[in-house]
């Protein structure tokens, strides 16, 4: 195979691939490009949940090995309830004859089942004989056999994304693999996906069938395939991604380095072709494409038509969201893109916001129901703004400006009166604030009327806080693996304003320096606790 899963990963940058369920026609676009936003699909039918939906289109790449392979994800379940099915994706150039199995934390088999007709690319689907209890707060691994050696696959998925449902989490300690007959996947890679999937109902359930008594290394291989079990190289994961440079760790030597550990295909390219994005977004993987040539619009425009589909163009004013599902990517627009006072809702992704001169005291994008990937922001004093529900932002770039009369933030909550804000996921991104002389937070979370709040993997800089939030209402908040430039900030790196007893502080919030490029140079401190 032409990379390793034996690697520990940050992956969606192949977030498991970008399930770009576009509105409208759209050109044929490259793997390349396709392979980063992959939405996760919390249910998949009614009183049923899945990591993805079915009919999810994952351009991923084709990992190939000389000898058969389980593959698996790690997930735990946060309430009690039963599999019903299992999923897998298959690649186009892989051969039938697979199996998927669900194993306990321990590496107990707890249920087989093979998949009869399958089609010949796509989500493939077996119902289990009978549904296998899960216990709430218990690990588990599905996983699949792949005879051939042949498989689909996103590279370094999951250090970047942590998909979910509402009983469900996936591990970033995550893309298990074993080599040979249908085994219990133990050796970890480098955080891959190999798009294998549970379909999960809620509820007690039936009982779980008890545990194979032999261990997974005694399964009787697949049938249709003679293999030898044949040692395979591991290496030690990393279960806490940072985005501090590790040190290569030695690879033992492979007693048949003519099979290649298996890695999946080539690692998508999040940005554009060739142009991987690094661990943190900058300018040069982010916003539209230099080499497109774009349609002029002149002036203000409006999307008035559901599904409507901005593609390759030029707005050289504001763009008014007015219909539902608007599409906008490989554009310029040189003003804001606001549906502050409609029911719209819409998509950004490779896509450039704000004029290349001057700064605008307005938010760059706003203010709900919508989904920003891979854009650049710049000439405005605030970035995002969210005034409402169901706001994602992922793998996107901001350099902010600060006139006198502004208060720059990069992501703010503004939710007035009895409007609610509700679901934001803030995730990999890059605030850069320190050109802001008059600011406010790069990350300013603090309305009364927020709720449903995730905040992790982002590089921020500058501020009075660097990181400001207050948790109102609702569940926890789900801060971690933030990266906060050191001494950039007038105050300090964080504010929790009393309510870190509300606030999930996960593993990787740390303080660091970076070069003019972005990168990581030192971790000055980590900080391993929520500060109030």
């Amino acid at each position: 195979m032409n990379g390793s899963p034996h690697r520990t990963l940050t992956a969606a940058a192949a977030a498991l691939v970008a399930l770009a369920a576009l509105a409208g026609p759209a050109p044929a676009l490259p793997a390349e490009r396709q392979a980063a936003a992959f939405p996760v699909t919390p249910r998949a039918a009614a009183q049923e949940e899945s990591f993805w939906s079915p009919t999810s289109v994952v351009p991923a790449k084709l990992g190939r090995d000389r000898r058969p392979v389980e593959l698996g994800m790690r997930f735990t379940a946060s309430r009690t309830g039963s599999v019903v099915a299992v999923r897998f994706y298959k690649h186009r150039r892989a051969a039938a004859g697979h199996s998927a199995s669900l194993w306990d934390g321990a590496g107990n088999r707890l249920a087989r089942v093979a998949f009869g007709t399958e089609t010949a690319s796509g989500w493939q689907e077996a119902r289990l004989p009978e549904p296998v209890t899960l216990r709430a707060g218990r690990s588990y691994v599905v996983s699949y056999h792949a005879p051939d050696g042949r498989y689909a696959v996103a590279r370094h998925y999951f250090r970047r994304y942590l998909p979910g449902t509402d009983s469900l989490s996936a591990s970033r300690w995550n893309g298990a693999f074993a080599y040979g007959a249908s085994a219990f996947p133990r050796t970890t890679s480098a955080g891959h996906n190999y798009l294998v999937d549970v379909v999960f109902r809620p509820g007690t359930g039936t009982p779980s069938p008890s545990p194979s008594p032999t261990r997974t290394r005694t399964q009787t291989p697949t049938p249709t395939v003679t293999t030898t079990v044949t040692p395979t190289a591991t290496v030690s994961p990393t279960r806490t991604p940072t985005s501090t440079p590790e040190p290569t760790k030695p690879q033992p030597t492979s007693p048949q380095p003519t099979s290649p550990q298996p890695t999946g295909p080539e690692p998508s390219t999040p940005g554009r072709p060739g142009c991987e994005l690094p661990a943190h977004p900058t300018p040069a993987c982010t916003g539209v494409p230099d080499s497109l040539r774009l349609s002029t619009i002149k002036g203000d425009f409006t999307a008035a038509k559901p599904g409507q589909v901005l593609d390759g163009v030029h707005i050289t004013g504001d763009l008014t969201v007015e219909a539902s599902g608007v599409v906008i990517r490989n554009s310029r627009i040189d003003g804001m893109i606001t549906n502050w006072k409609t029911g719209g809702s819409f998509t950004i992704t490779d896509s450039t916001v704000g004029p290349e001169k001057g700064c605008r005291i307005y938010p760059a994008v706003g203010e709900k129901n919508f989904t920003a990937t891979r854009i650049e922001v710049r000439g405005f004093d605030d970035g995002f703004r969210m005034s409402g529900r169901n706001v994602t932002i992922r793998d996107s770039y901001v350099n902010l400006c600060g006139p006198p009369t502004s208060h720059s933030d990069g992501i703010q909550a503004y939710c007035p009166g009895g409007i609610v804000c509700s679901g934001l996921v803030f995730d990999h991104n890059t605030i850069d604030q320190r050109e802001a002389p008059q600011h406010s937070d790069p990350v300013n979370l603090v309305d009364k009327n927020l709720s449903a709040v995730t905040v992790t993997d982002n590089l921020l800089a500058g501020g009075n806080y660097t990181l400001f939030l207050q948790w109102r209402s609702g569940p926890k908040w789900k801060v971690s693996g933030n990266k906060l430039v050191h001494d950039a900030w007038d105050f300090g790196p964080v504010s929790s304003a009393d309510t870190c007893e509300n606030i999930d502080w996960g593993p990787g919030n740390a303080v660091v320096t970076i070069d003019k490029h972005y990168r990581i140079t030192r971790t000055v401190r980590h900080l391993h606790d929520c500060v109030e």
